[in-house]
């Protein structure tokens, strides 16, 4: 049993460390230390690389095994825990640690402490507890559970390889998939999620959210707050619900965009043919109705209430109007007699859309959208499905 100075450790001693033996830091916390795998290169042999303070050390393996046994002293008391081929499960200390994963699937909780937490290989659980902490999935499919604290700053977490299960907290959190097919949800706080590669689900929580879907085919829902959504490439699905004032941007792809919270919402469908759809909305009010920036005549609307109550045919007229008051009166005359289930209204530079969504086709228009920028040209009854 040898007692090491990380500071001062020469390199051979450190190739030939044993699980007996004890390596003490001068400074802490362990979530600052840097650890790296690095497998077999003839003639070397594996090693582990471990970095405070600009000093990089190369160990030999069984310095996992010394600090699973508790060999590695910090001042401040943290945990430094460096896991090998086996399925651990660990549980950090009230300070700041630093929680590796190995070959196995793992399970590691940093308990109190801004932690850092990296899984490695196996398919992982990781949490990192009450803190503004640091978690990395690895190469399996893992769970990660960011933080469970409320501290505003958040936590970062990132899933990488494999398809993974990434969680918020109460703090504002950052939040990426990876490179898999990732489920993402922000909790409380106003988070930063990202799914990147992979046909990744999205949901943003309380908070005012900004998520971002990356490349594939996403399904990315809103929460309580002003969120902002920017679908990325593919064939999105893009769901607002209870917040008001969300900004959307389904960028490139044929994406779908439901409208089902309350308050006015800024929608743009982005490249390709998007389809609109508008539920659960107050009657019309100026300045309060939801807006579609990048209309055109390729997109569909879509007001499922509409197809559900009317029992009449689907009808559609449209006119040219003053001001939004005179559009309005116009067009319940159209809705009510009953008469069309659909009226759309030239106003300036803008087309407001009216419907009839209870189908009774007599108390005039339910709901109306404002088309920023579109003449009526780039409407019809063939716009609506």
């Amino acid at each position: 049993m040898t007692t090491y100075h990380f500071e001062t450790i020469g390199s051979a001693d450190a190739l030939a460390i044993t699980a007996a033996d004890t390596l003490i830091f001068a400074t802490g916390p362990a979530s600052a230390v840097g650890v790296r795998y690095s497998p077999l290169d003839l003639p070397l042999p594996p090693r582990i690389d471990v970095t405070v303070g600009g000093r990089t050390v190369a160990f030999g393996s069984e310095l996992s095994t010394l600090t699973q046994n508790g060999g590695a002293i910090l001042p401040d008391g943290s945990r430094l825990f460096i896991g090998g081929s086996q399925n651990d499960q660990v549980t950090g200390t009230d300070a700041s640690d630093g929680l590796y994963g190995g070959a196995g699937a793992d399970s590691l909780d940093g308990e109190r402490g801004a932690d850092f937490l990296q899984g490695n290989s196996g398919n992982d659980s990781l949490t990192g507890g009450f803190g503004a902490n640091t978690v990395y999935g690895g190469q399996g499919d893992d769970l990660i559970i960011a933080g469970n604290g409320a501290e505003t700053a958040g936590s970062f977490a990132h899933g990488n390889l494999g398809h993974d299960e990434v969680i918020g907290g109460g703090g504002n959190d950052t939040l990426l998939g990876g490179q898999g097919d990732d489920f993402i949800a922000g909790r409380n706080g106003d988070d930063y999620l990202s799914g990147d590669l992979g046909e990744d689900e999205l949901h943003g929580g309380e908070g005012a959210d900004t998520l971002l879907g990356g490349a594939g085919k996403d399904v990315i829902q809103t929460g309580g707050g002003a969120d902002r959504v920017l679908g990325g490439d593919g064939d999105d699905l893009i769901v607002i619900e209870l917040c008001g004032g969300a900004i959307v941007d389904g960028q490139a792809g044929n994406d779908t965009i439901v409208a089902a919270g309350l308050g006015k919402d800024i929608l743009s469908g982005g490249e390709g043919s998007d389809r609109f759809e508008f539920v659960t909305k107050t009657g019309p009010t100026e300045g309060q109705d939801d807006v579609i920036l990048d209309w055109e005549a390729g997109d569909q609307f879509n007001f499922p209430q509409v197809s559900i109550y009317s029992i009449l045919p689907m009808s559609y007229s449209e006119f040219a109007a003053d001001s939004y008051a005179q559009a309005l009166a116009i067009a319940n005359q159209h809705i009510s007699g009953p008469g069309a289930a659909y009226v759309a209204a030239q106003v300036g530079a803008d087309v407001i859309v009216f419907a009839d969504t209870n189908g009774d086709r007599s108390d005039g228009a339910d709901i109306a959208v404002v088309l920023a920028g579109t003449s009526l040209n780039e409407i019809g009854l063939e716009n609506f499905v």
